[in-house]
């Protein structure tokens, strides 16, 4: 009596497991994974870091303001070499004198403004750039997500599908294997018979098995891109609408993030090299300083004295020549730029051979998985009435497993069908730029 009520709070467990399991469909695992996935998290900080770039690069063209101080204590007051004649002595000699106190503090405030820099400008243009680039990198990052998910989701449709149709076969086996059984037991079949259903049969169990557990495993990798916990139990709602790709049009290739890309990066080269020119202009700061010096002396004649200074300036900077560096800062340049340049023909090339053949390729398999659909339904209904003959014994066991192998080969087929259908129709999507809504 414990174990039955065992066993049913088990069960009572199950259903309520499974009633509490969150259901999601396609749309909803997408809108998850935009939110949740790691890549995409790390994307977003990526955002965040050059924002804060962005703001370093702005506050340099702020004042800046520095302080600095410096204390002496001289054991040995250092001299300097002076005339004689200077302080009334003989021409032509020379003495030593020592000038100065030997405690010795002074504090300086030195505030910089510059007022004329062409680098600084080109660099916030450039992390106005990178920021675009950045983002443009998450957008990116989110259409190789975006094409993840939908990825497993299809294959996931796919493993459904197929186990369905193993069910059903294995539901016909198993009505097959009894009516063998009852023919051999009765002296009317042969024992080889039976076992040939029951080797089907058992084959057909482990193909099943196999594919539930790749069906977990989908699920698992959904759940992982959705960020949704392992622990928690769900249901995938598994469903395939009518697909259908517009009629063709010269489609705007600059929607493919990659081509976005790399035209922002021939921006950026073109800003480098503006900037790389303009280090022959002068650079002009304005500067103000605050000087406070202290000077003392212990001792019987001890004496403490401040001495302020103040005074303010203009400072110019002109690398006149810098060994030719520029020139070859701008030939290198020169080159990345071509080479952004034939990236661009590839990448635009490379878009139009996807979008291409994934046009092709749906529009033969969009024909061909309306006959294999007839070809299942039309299988199945061969496959019933070879074993209804056989249950009459008009027919032999060959006849009924070769129906039955049609039927296989029938429902693998529509399976490749759909499959390379919902991949065409991926392919298109991610060849015009129609993975993520922008």
């Amino acid at each position: 009596m414990k174990h039955l009520f065992h066993v049913t709070g088990l069960l009572c467990l199950m259903l309520f497991q499974r009633a509490q399991a969150q259901e999601y469909d396609l749309n909803q695992l997408l809108d998850l994974a935009m939110k949740n996935d790691f890549s995409v998290q790390a994307a977003r900080l990526d955002e965040a870091r050059v924002n804060a770039q962005l703001s370093e690069v702005k506050a340099g063209m702020l004042p800046t303001l520095n302080v600095s101080g410096d204390y002496k204590r001289y054991f040995k007051i250092p001299g300097q070499v002076v005339p004689a004649s200077a302080f009334g002595g003989p021409e032509g000699q020379f003495t030593t004198l020592a000038f100065g106190l030997p405690y010795n503090l002074s504090t300086t405030a030195q505030v910089t403004q510059a007022l004329y820099n062409p680098s600084l400008k080109y660099a916030l243009k450039a992390a106005g750039l990178n920021r675009e680039l950045t983002s443009l990198s998450t957008t990116k990052t989110k259409e190789d997500v975006a094409y993840s998910v939908t990825d497993a989701y299809y294959s996931l449709v796919t493993v459904s599908q197929q186990m369905a149709f193993l069910d059903s076969n294995l539901i016909s086996l198993d009505r097959l294997y009894k009516v063998s059984d009852l023919l051999y037991q009765n002296k009317l079949g042969q024992r080889v018979d039976v076992d040939r259903i029951l080797i089907n049969k058992t084959s057909t169990e482990t193909q099943q098995a196999t594919l539930k557990d790749n069906y977990n495993q989908l699920v698992n990798l959904l759940k992982y891109y959705a960020g949704i916990p392992q622990t928690d139990s769900v249901r995938i709602s598994l469903s395939v609408r009518d697909v259908a790709l517009p009629v063709y049009a010269d489609w705007d290739k600059t929607r493919r993030t990659d081509v976005a890309l790399l035209q922002k990066q021939k921006d950026l080269n073109e800003l480098q090299d503006r900037n790389i020119r303009s280090g022959v202009i002068p650079t002009v700061n304005a500067y103000g300083v605050a000087n406070m010096a202290f000077y003392a002396q212990g001792g019987e004649n001890s004496t403490f004295q401040d001495v302020p200074g103040y005074w303010a300036g203009l400072q110019l900077n002109w690398n006149v020549f810098d060994g030719l560096a520029r020139r070859a800062k701008r030939s290198q340049n020169m080159i990345d730029k071509q080479k952004l340049d034939v990236q661009l023909k590839q990448v635009k090339e490379a878009i139009q051979m996807e979008e291409n053949n994934a046009r092709n390729k749906f529009g033969v398999e969009q024909k061909n998985i309306s006959a294999r659909k007839d070809q299942v339904a039309l299988a199945e209904k061969v496959y019933k009435q070879i074993q209804l003959q056989f249950k009459e014994g008009t027919v032999s066991l060959t006849d009924v497993i070769q129906a039955e192998n049609s039927l296989l080969d029938a429902q693998s087929n529509y399976l490749t069908s759909l499959v390379q259908l919902l991949k065409a129709e991926l392919e298109w999507k991610k060849a015009t730029g129609q993975l993520v809504q922008k």
